[in-house]
């Protein structure tokens, strides 16, 4: 799945970051968020970090690049920076659906139910 948020509820957040990245090393944020109007705040409380594995040779065809991370385990990271990050967001709404854009990025609804897609 590409980068993806999901909000629940009780104010908490998770930032999936591109599942297709077999290179990378951070795989989520996690904390908390206030949306008001066109304004989300989210604070990072932790973040999901895959350690260890080798670099090996992608599949061709399946993999998006040709070296890859294979193995390691994920592991939880607590954030030590707990500073605010603010964000200026603008809804979307298409045939497909509603959604919004942060910076350069769009990201649309695609479950009323934040725990449907649950990876990590």
């Amino acid at each position: 799945m590409l980068a993806n948020y999901r909000f629940f509820p009780n104010g908490t957040f998770k930032y999936t970051l591109n599942a297709y990245d077999d290179r990378g090393r951070i795989a989520q944020a996690r904390g908390t968020y206030k949306l008001k109007g066109d304004t989300l705040t989210i604070v990072i409380k932790s973040r999901i970090e895959r350690v260890g594995g080798e670099l090996v040779q992608g599949g061709e065809g399946v993999d998006q690049d040709e070296i890859v991370l294979e193995g390691g385990k994920n592991i939880e990271v607590k954030q030590k920076n707990l500073t605010p990050i603010v964000f200026l967001i603008e809804w979307l709404k298409s045939k497909g659906g509603k959604g919004f854009k942060i910076q350069n990025n769009k990201y649309f609804q695609i479950s009323i139910d934040p725990h449907k897609y649950e990876e990590l």
